[in-house]
């Protein structure tokens, strides 16, 4: 019979995890609270090895340090142990994604969403998963609904901007594009993606201003040197066009993993 120690012990670890549960998804700020949010879950688990917030503590903590195989692990090992473990499955979603398993990675966002249906960032997320896997009326859809809940959700009026571009719909991408900088002036990539907007319909003065603004955000995003590059050409800059490309080709490659870009134009495709 387990001792009233081991029990209380069981307990109060149990009364932790519930009061830890409302962060679970909290962002760390940086690499080493990361770190230190591993450890401590690791000490916990070994402690009380069946509570199941604390592997989802810890695959927050692994997903944090980009450990998409470690956060699959820790996440599944908490569903097992209480289905309840919704952040969970939108953890397990957003890493299966990130792996590549999209599909997978979709299933389980369909259970979070369907427990916690008035979640903008959870519609979003799926919706960018949906552009990846080319279900563009899915992803439509979705990002409508993140904007419906949330209408300053700026990354979902972007990728919602992307869906609209990659139907040719280049004016209704343009003002999503325009609102997620106005709602999060910082958003690098949606200037990126507005000036690929002009470029497309021949507008390349305006394309130059919108790059060279998101560029101010980010002075060595290689993907916008190219498009600048690409919209120079067009401008018949040549001579300057080549410098950007030249300083561009020991860039390395923009890091949007969360997000989606509209495909660049034809002049300034990277080779595969």
């Amino acid at each position: 019979m387990e001792g009233y120690c081991a029990r209380a012990s069981r307990m109060l670890l149990a009364a932790v995890a519930m009061g830890m549960a409302s962060v679970a998804g909290a962002a760390f700020l940086t690499r080493d609270a990361a770190l230190a949010a591993l450890e401590q879950y690791s000490r916990l688990i070994d402690a009380a090895p069946r509570v199941a917030v604390f592997y989802t503590q810890r695959g927050d903590a692994h997903y944090a340090l980009n450990d998409l195989h470690g956060a699959v692990a820790d996440y599944s090992a908490a569903i097992r142990l209480d289905d309840r473990q919704d952040r969970a499955y939108f953890g397990r979603g957003m890493a299966l994604g990130r792996l590549g398993r999209v599909d997978a990675g979709i299933a389980d966002l369909d259970v979070y969403i369907r427990r916690h249906p008035n979640d903008s960032v959870a519609y979003t997320k799926r919706g960018v998963r949906n552009i990846w896997r080319n279900h563009l009326a899915d992803a439509e859809r979705d990002l409508a609904r993140a904007i419906e809940l949330d209408p300053n959700n700026a990354e979902a009026h972007d990728d919602l901007g992307v869906v609209h571009a990659r139907q040719q719909r280049l004016e209704r991408a343009a003002r999503h594009f325009s609102t997620a900088i106005r709602l999060d002036p910082g958003y690098q990539k949606a200037y990126h993606n507005l000036a690929i907007c002009f470029h497309l319909r021949g507008q390349p003065g305006e394309a130059l201003e919108i790059v060279d603004a998101g560029l101010l955000l980010d002075p060595d995003s290689r993907d916008s040197l190219l498009l600048k590059s690409s919209v120079l050409e067009a401008l018949g800059r040549m001579d300057e066009a080549r410098i950007v490309a030249e300083r561009a080709e020991f860039l390395p490659e923009s890091n949007w993993s969360e997000r989606s870009e509209i495909d660049a134009p034809a002049t300034q495709q990277k080779p595969e």
